[in-house]
């Protein structure tokens, strides 16, 4: 058998070989027509065996292990990783061992360090279905990073173009396994001459599973395409329309569409906001080895479509306008949809570096928010993250598997007052260098990016450095421009809410006699959820929390309002 058919390696480290035995007859039964089962005895047997699967151009999976050992300085784990970046790496432990003070210490500080996905008990049973599920959720968490199961749709363009960066993105988002092929590909031009394409043109091309091929798609003809709903019912009353589809959003969705309220949710570009890139949220409760944001994001939007909310994916809100029943939301070019109630759950766009030259190279090897999409084309190359906040340590973090090297630039003295020591500890422990002070001024390349220009904050002083990829995560802008001038905002532009409306705008910036309600804006019957609104915290759950309890809130203005309608009907 070929090593470019060879089935990928499960590797088993254990030195009792009664455990080892018991591990490995359970994972040949279940996984033995798709994954070899590898057995060694310790860390350095271990080690050798990687080094052969590498040598064989083979690919290791998952590693389980019963101790980190010491392989040259390193875990046992560290050195699949450095080989694979994908691979997953589990503890073996036997049942009640998280007991053992010496066990957990150890497993802690290597997930701390980065070095572990999470424990694994060994099974004791046959089938043990707890064991299988865990192994089959790493295997899954596999799949998904290396790229093996076969994808439904290909995008074929430049790597240069920032629309080809745009549409990977919005597909990874999406959740949308994809394929990409540079046009000089053989397999490339094979797809778009099966598709009717024989020339291939300067803009990306977009080849669905069954074959149709979309040249340059628009954000709605691609989400359309591959079979998300852009429709907007202009003839319908709706109860509440969410206006974005973030953590804050989609609870708010999840909540008032299982509560029997009628829900539209309108996302202009893909389900998840700024979470939806981010490559693994760590401290979400509920999820002991983290889940990434496009994973959480989707699996909320099939919860919030189950129970019954409508979502018009791709449409962009362009203003907000009081009518009879309530609002009318106006949505991009000329459409327009009533309802009783808005949840403002825009969320905010990264703001931008300011530097002429690298604005032009922007999906070229500039890249705003974490992009994950293009964190393999990384390798071997330097690469720097822009920004203090959780997003970039988690960029950073992520990008490590792959590049030759990854420093942070930060602004302030410091992470500690603006990232979770979680990811300050791991940073340093995957050996990611951290500069302060410091800011990027400049930079260039032949078309793509090869170098920047750093200034010390301090000493003014400057440094070329080489750079192959520049992610930036530098704060943040709400995206409320579009909102009416009724809507009280501060001075960046964040909307305010509850008391806030009354102690800023005073009694005439409120028409009713009762106060606001906590997430109330200016115009009764609007809230704002999340990072959008004045005073949110910037967390995940954060903006879950108050997209769920706004809803209580959402209920009590229609009880109002129908109140008020009954009161004038009987009038």
């Amino acid at each position: 058998m070929s090593a470019a058919t060879a089935p990928p390696v499960i590797l088993v480290v254990a030195r009792d070989a009664d455990a080892r035995s018991a591990v490995v007859a359970e994972l040949a039964r279940r996984y033995g027509a798709d994954y070899r089962i590898d057995e060694v005895v310790d860390e350095h047997e271990a080690a050798r065996r990687i080094e052969r699967l590498v040598d064989g151009a083979g690919t290791l999976a998952l590693i389980l292990a019963d101790r980190a050992g010491d392989v040259g300085g390193r875990s046992v784990f560290a050195v699949a990783r450095s080989w694979f970046p994908d691979v997953r790496r589990g503890r073996l432990i036997e049942w009640g061992q998280w007991g053992d003070a010496g066990v957990r210490e150890e497993i802690l500080a290597l997930m701390a360090a980065g070095e572990l996905e999470y424990y694994v008990i060994r099974p004791w049973h046959t089938p043990d279905e707890y064991f299988h599920r865990t192994i089959t959720e790493f295997l899954l968490e596999w799949e998904r990073s290396i790229g093996l199961r076969p994808r439904e749709v290909t995008v074929i363009g430049r790597a240069g173009l920032a629309r080809t960066h745009e549409l990977r993105s919005l597909l990874a988002r999406g959740g949308v396994p994809h394929d990409w092929l540079e046009p000089a590909d053989v397999r490339a031009r094979e797809r778009l001459e099966r598709a009717g394409i024989h020339e291939v043109p300067d803009v990306p091309v977009v080849v669905m599973l069954d074959g149709r091929a979309f040249v340059d798609p628009g954000n709605a003809e691609l989400a359309a395409a591959y079979g998300l709903d852009t429709s907007v019912d202009v003839g319908r009353v709706v109860d509440v329309v969410v206006v974005g589809a973030g953590p804050a959003g989609l609870a708010a969705a999840v909540y008032a569409a299982s509560e029997g309220l009628d829900v539209l949710v309108v996302e202009r570009e893909s389900i998840g906001g700024q979470a939806g890139s981010s490559s693994l949220i760590r401290n979400y409760l509920g999820f002991s080895r983290g889940i990434s944001g496009s994973e959480l994001a989707q699996r909320a939007y099939q919860q919030a479509w189950v129970f019954g909310a409508r979502f018009a994916h791709a449409r962009e809100v362009a203003g907000l306008e009081r009518d009879a029943e309530g609002y009318v939301v106006r949505i991009a070019p000329d459409l327009g949809v009533r309802c009783r109630s808005v949840v403002l759950a825009t969320g905010v766009s990264y703001r931008r570096l300011g530097v002429p030259e690298l604005e032009r190279l922007e999906g070229a090897g500039v890249f705003y928010g974490a992009s994950a999409v293009e964190a393999q084309g990384m390798a071997g190359r330097p690469v720097f993250v822009v920004g203090g906040g959780n997003s970039a340590g988690q960029a950073a973090l992520h990008l490590a598997r792959y590049a030759a090297s990854v420093t942070l630039l930060v602004r302030g003295e410091s992470l500690a007052d603006s990232m979770s020591q979680y990811l300050i500890d791991q940073l340093a422990a995957q050996g990611v260098a951290v500069r302060t002070r410091a800011e990027v001024v400049a930079g260039g390349g032949d078309g793509v990016l090869e170098r920047i220009v750093v200034r010390d904050r301090d000493t003014g002083t400057t440094s070329e450095e080489p750079c192959g990829g520049l992610f930036v995560l530098i704060g943040a802008a709400p995206r409320t421009g579009w909102l009416p001038p009724e809507v009280l905002r501060d001075r960046w532009g964040y909307v305010l809410t509850g008391p806030d409306v009354v102690a800023e705008g005073g009694r005439r910036a409120w028409p009713l006699d009762r106060e606001p309600g906590a997430h109330e804006t200016s115009l009764p019957g609007v809230f704002a959820v999340g990072d959008a609104r004045r005073g949110s915290v910037k967390r995940v759950a954060s903006a879950v929390g108050e997209g769920s309890v706004v809803v209580s809130a959402v209920h009590a203005h229609l009880a109002e309002a129908r109140a008020q309608g009954e009161q004038s009907g009987a009038a």
